[in-house]
């Protein structure tokens, strides 16, 4: 068998790194490649609260790939169905935050009373001329909620209706998917069993109550609230509705005629009186017993002195 020079030991070496070269250059450009470049994205969001107040969120952001970032001080305009200064809505800058509202003017109330479905258009013009203007739509159709309550002495239970305008009249929502609850400080907690309930055909929810002995107000008040989140034909709606289904909150000082640690000073507790007083004497105890030793050290001191003369004036006296 012929064997290899080092010629060809060395053609062969140069021949792999050569092609481990090529792979790795070919797979970083393919990585390359695979990187989204960051996209601009507006998205547009519409709420109801308490079937009167109506507003429009927007935000600008920053897509790249999966991720969603903010995108500061965005000018933003939003219009009612066709994009003209006559549907003007508001002319908006979304700020560090990436967000703004905009509540729908006066001066559109006819526009939106005339048809049951609308259209929200908001347009960001280019920051630059070779940029495309940006610009993203909602459609909506106007809907809203009621909450109806009933009680007896072992039952409560809410009924939510869900309607829609259509044809110039309010007529029932089906498959309306919405959460109904009691509002608390940490969001909403749900009045029955399941986390969400879905209207039926005839547009309404049952759910019985079964949050007993929750705290409420100082009148025993808490606060039903059913809310639709991000639908697709309704957007975002809230209502609530104030029942006194809770425990009556107690007010004042409980503690009024009771020695208690978290009672006035005047009601502080004999033991706790007692171990302040012992330490502010044992303080002061102290403080005076060092006054009077430093008082003892100097008489002490002098009269060391004053035997220290009359010795010395004896020997004097001796030795003349």
């Amino acid at each position: 068998m012929k064997k290899l020079s080092i010629n060809n030991y060395l053609a062969l070496l140069l021949s792999c790194l050569l092609l481990l070269s090529g792979t790795t250059i070919f797979a970083q450009e393919e990585k390359t490649e695979e990187a989204p470049a960051p996209e601009k994205v507006i998205r547009l969001r519409y709420f109801v609260q308490d079937n009167n107040l109506q507003y429009l969120l927007v935000e600008s952001l920053t897509k790249t790939g999966k991720k969603m970032d903010p995108r500061a001080n965005a000018n933003i305009k939003i219009y009612l169905d066709s994009a003209g200064e006559g549907s003007l809505i508001a002319g908006l800058n979304t700020g560090t935050s990436g967000k703004a509202k905009a509540i729908i003017p006066p001066a559109l109330k006819t526009n939106w009373d005339a048809s049951p479905t609308h259209s929200f258009i908001a347009v960001e013009a280019p920051a630059a001329k070779e940029e495309e203007e940006l610009s993203t739509s909602l459609d909506i159709s106007k809907a809203k909620l009621s909450i109806d309550t009933s009680s007896d002495e072992t039952v409560k239970s809410i009924t939510v209706t869900a309607t829609k305008y259509e044809d110039g009249a309010w007529v029932p929502a089906p498959e309306v998917e919405m959460k109904v609850g009691i509002e608390r400080l940490g969001g909403l907690l749900t009045a029955g069993t399941d986390d969400t309930y879905t209207t039926d055909s005839s547009g309404v929810v049952t759910v019985e109550f079964n949050k007993n002995n929750l705290p409420g107000n100082e009148k025993g008040e808490i606060v039903l609230a059913v809310r639709v989140d991000d639908n697709e034909y309704y957007g975002n709606l809230l209502v609530k509705k104030t029942v006194p289904w809770g425990i009556a909150k107690i007010s004042g000082n409980n503690f009024a005629n009771r020695r208690t640690l978290w009672s006035t000073s005047d009601k502080a507790p004999y033991w706790l009186m007692l171990l302040a007083y012992s330490i502010m004497a044992s303080v002061w105890g102290v403080l005076i017993y060092l006054v009077y030793q430093v008082y003892r050290i100097r008489k002490l001191g002098k009269e060391a002195g004053k035997k220290s003369l009359l010795i010395k004036k004896e020997e004097a006296e001796l030795a003349g």
